[in-house]
This record gives C-alpha cells, sequence and structure tokens, in this order.
C-alpha cells in the first residue's frame, strides 16, 4: 500500500513539475525573434539563416519622411555584408503575439542603436511560420521613426 501511494504521489509531482516545463508556441516565438535581434548584434549570419525562411522578405518604412518612402528586400541578401555593417543594438519593448494553426504574428516595439548611440524606434511586425516544429520568420516589416520615442513603454 505503502509502495503503491508513494508511486502515486512521485508520478502526480512528475507530471505536474513536467507540465510546468513545457515551451509554450508564443515563448518559442519569442525566443526566435530574440535570436534574430541577437544575430543584427553579432552579425552572426549562420543565426541569421536559423530563424528565417530562406526567401524571408523585409519591409522597411521610413515615417518621419515626406513623403514617405518604403523599400524592400530580402533578407538573403543581407547575409554576405553582415559583417560589414556597424555595431547595432535592437532592444524589444514589448511582444504582442497572435498565433494559431502554425502561422503568428508578434507585434514589437523596439528601439535601435547604432554604435552605441540612440538611432531611432519604430515597430517590428514579425510575421513567422511553423516549419517541421521549428518557427521561422517568413517577413518583416518595420518603421524607422525617429521622433516621439517615449511613447514606447516597456510593458515587460
Amino acid at each position: 500500500m505503502k509502495k503503491s501511494l508513494f508511486l502515486v504521489l512521485t508520478t502526480l509531482v512528475f507530471n505536474a513539475y513536467s507540465q510546468g516545463l513545457e515551451i509554450t508556441d508564443e515563448q518559442r516565438i519569442k525566443r526566435v525573434i530574440n535570436q534574430f535581434f541577437e544575430s543584427l548584434e553579432t552579425k552572426d549570419s549562420l543565426l541569421m539563416q536559423q530563424t528565417t525562411m530562406k526567401e524571408a522578405q523585409i519591409w522597411r518604412r521610413y515615417s518621419d519622411e515626406n513623403p514617405i518612402r518604403v523599400d524592400l528586400r530580402y533578407s538573403k541578401d543581407d547575409l554576405p555584408k553582415m559583417h560589414t555593417l556597424p555595431k547595432v543594438k535592437e532592444v524589444a519593448q514589448d511582444f504582442e503575439i497572435i498565433q494559431r494553426n502554425g502561422i503568428a504574428i508578434a507585434w514589437v516595439p523596439y528601439e535601435f542603436w547604432v554604435e552605441d548611440k540612440f538611432s531611432h524606434c519604430g515597430i517590428d511586425v514579425f510575421t513567422l511560420f511553423e516549419i517541421d516544429g521549428d518557427w521561422k520568420i517568413m517577413s518583416t516589416a518595420y518603421t524607422i521613426e525617429r521622433e516621439n520615442c517615449g511613447s514606447f513603454i516597456r510593458k515587460n
């Protein structure tokens, strides 16, 4: 009887503990986005490739220009020149993530620093697909804003 009770309690404790260790899709998506930021900061083209799909698009909107300018490039085109970029750091201020059935969107207010000096703020919008159990960035759209950056209040 004591052995049975011990086995039941051990099983219950183990199950409760292991459920607490499961990583949610939202946590996995945040991790991929943070790894993307890390790849920019460390100029790590391999890490960039691991976080993005091969044909990932990058859309940029210069919000403070008149007329507003928008351009497009592909992350694969950035890979060969990553090592030549200046020292940068992108700091996420918050994450709002919506996901369902292997597709996700993340709205990420950010600050961007170049050579340890504040450059701009903006919004990153990441679209991700889950492929073979891994989340990958399929597109990024972001704004470049040099005014009203104080409105990006860190929530997390």
